[in-house]
């Protein structure tokens, strides 16, 4: 170890002689007392500096955290993301704010996904910022449980702007229509959504008003999701580009209306697949609209494959009628795998390459290791 930071202390010649003595410590310290990786230790070095005055601050910070069973690896990561916490006030700042979290259920593993995911909670208050958004959060959620898993979910829930953002918007949800139970899982699951700036939120409320949405349907939080994370000049320009395409206003919003995740997919992947789907498979576009589903398949790297899968075996008449190639893509991988690959693959010449995309065969384990990604788009 002494030669490890001898080795370091040279790198650092070429500083003022306190700025080398000050960085020699700090990786001293963090190496030793964090049990933090040399190269780590050496990169934090170089903005952030320990002094033999604040020792006893900075080792009281790592037991204060290490005293809430937070393991010594999830220190270093929290020390990576925010090394300032080391000069925190351990009584009047970590301390209460600790307490707090484990009296309202967020221990262990959580906690350490907390703070690790947002440490800005550190420098927030904790009587004006986190007491209220975590009583807010209960009242709409109902029980600490439910709290816990949305704080799990996102961090930030704890830091966001609650008076001007979060409340204003479940406040407004909830007067327009959306049921209460509706708004408190989709908290849950999606509360980035929840705290865009309430004006953006009633924009996108009433603009999926206007194109005929019930905020009482199940499909329109999706929709406002959707809508909100999407600026008017793109939105509009996935419009346009499905008017080009041939699809009319009625048809776009017809799909929208069935599957708002549709008109998340950028603008070139809404090209690829209008024109795989109408012109390769010859699929109309009602058959599209009246299943938006096709938009989130991935293209290149499921649809074709199967579809050259699909062609071959057909070529080979080993495929039963009544099948239909819309049903073939949206099938899940394993099913795909098992019915049209693994059962051919030693009577059909190239089936194996044709599957794979690739010129050279490769073992049927690799194969369904490479396929055992899901068809569709995340």
């Amino acid at each position: 170890m002494r030669s490890l930071l001898s080795l370091m202390h040279k790198r650092f010649l070429s500083r003022s002689p306190s700025s080398s003595s000050s960085s020699s410590f700090t990786v001293e310290c963090l190496v030793n007392s964090c049990g933090l990786p040399s190269k780590s230790a050496l990169e934090f070095s170089r903005d952030f500096h320990l002094h033999e005055n604040n020792l006893q601050s900075f080792q009281s910070v790592f037991r204060c955290f290490q005293s809430h069973n937070i393991p010594s690896i999830r220190i270093t990561k929290l020390i990576k993301r925010r090394p300032q916490i080391l000069n925190y006030n351990v009584e009047d700042n970590l301390k209460p704010k600790l307490q707090f979290l484990v009296q309202n259920g967020i221990v262990g593993h959580h906690m350490c996904k907390v703070f690790v995911s947002n440490p800005v909670i550190l420098n927030a208050d904790l009587d004006s910022q986190i007491k209220p958004c975590f009583q807010f959060l209960k009242s709409v959620l109902g029980s600490n449980r439910n709290v816990v898993e949305a704080i799990n979910r996102s961090s930030n829930l704890l830091t966001c702007d609650l008076k001007g953002c979060l409340q204003p918007n479940i406040d407004f949800l909830i007067r327009e229509g959306v049921p209460f139970d509706g708004v408190a899982e989709f908290l849950i699951r999606d509360a980035i959504t929840l705290q865009h700036k309430h004006n953006s939120m009633v924009n996108a409320v009433n603009d999926l008003k206007n194109l005929g949405f019930d905020p009482k349907a199940p499909v329109f939080l999706e929709a406002v999701r959707v809508r909100i994370h999407m600026s008017e000049s793109i939105w509009k320009e996935k419009i346009e580009v499905m008017k080009s395409l041939g699809w009319s206003e009625e048809e776009i919003f017809s799909a929208f209306k069935q599957d708002p995740i549709f008109l998340k997919s950028p603008v070139e992947k809404i090209r690829v697949a209008t024109d795989f789907f109408v012109n390769t498979l010859k699929l109309g576009r009602q058959i599209l609209s009246g299943d938006p589903e096709f938009f989130t398949l991935k293209i290149d790297k499921s649809c074709r494959r199967r579809y050259d899968v699909f062609r071959l075996l057909e070529s080979e008449k080993l495929i039963e009628g009544g099948v239909k190639i819309e049903e073939v893509l949206k099938m899940r991988d394993k099913e795909f795998l098992v019915k049209y690959v693994k059962k051919y693959v030693d009577k059909v010449p190239g089936l194996w390459e044709t599957f794979n995309g690739r010129k050279q065969q490769q073992s049927l384990p690799g194969l369904t290791e490479q396929w055992g990604k899901a068809a569709r788009c995340e």
